[in-house]
């Protein structure tokens, strides 16, 4: 039987802007955060509160998967980092359960939940490039994630619930917090 919580799946290619609002929604008190697992390296925008991400070593990964920790376990972007998928767990009144994944995972996801609700996060490909671009200067590696961009946006156009464009950080926090008085029916 699959858990019911009422789950926000936030979804997009990278660099669309999607940490960026999920900071702002948690220091607002909106949502509880799941945060998916990884040996990934932490960027320099990443905080140490490891808010949407878990950055882990090799070995404590290999500790939580040896617990079943995760529901399931992937690689990315033919990156060598591994990524764990967390457990759902139900939030406090008045805020939304929230996990960030990748539109070609959530088949994976809803194998384990059923009541979630997908919006996806889209940003120029002139913006994305440049925001990645910024990351490979500060060492991080690209992967294929830019070569994937369209068929990420392809993909998530055919899963999400709702779709919306960053224009700018305050209009897309906006439309957020009213997508979810209609989805959730809180705030």
């Amino acid at each position: 039987m699959k858990n019911t919580i009422p789950i926000l799946v936030i979804i997009g290619p990278s660099g669309a802007g999607k940490s960026t609002l999920i900071r702002k929604l948690f220091e607002d008190n909106i949502i509880k955060i799941n945060p998916t697992w990884t040996t990934r390296p932490k960027r320099i925008e990443d905080s140490d509160l490891g808010i949407e991400h878990k950055f882990v070593t090799e070995s404590e990964f290999d500790k939580k998967s040896s617990e079943n920790y995760f529901l399931e376990e992937v690689s990315l972007f033919g990156l060598p980092y591994r990524y764990g998928l967390p457990k759902i767990f139900k939030s406090t009144p008045n805020k939304i359960s929230l996990v960030m994944l990748r539109a070609n995972l959530l088949h994976l996801f809803s194998k384990h939940y059923d009541n979630f609700i997908v919006y996806q996060i889209e940003d120029s490909l002139y913006n994305v490039k440049k925001r990645l671009t910024e990351r490979v200067q500060n060492g991080e590696n690209l992967g294929t994630r830019l070569t994937d961009y369209n068929k990420e946006i392809k993909s998530g156009h055919a899963i999400a619930n709702r779709i919306f464009i960053n224009t700018s950080k305050d209009d897309l926090y906006n439309q957020i917090i009213e997508a979810i008085r209609k989805d959730f029916r809180l705030l």
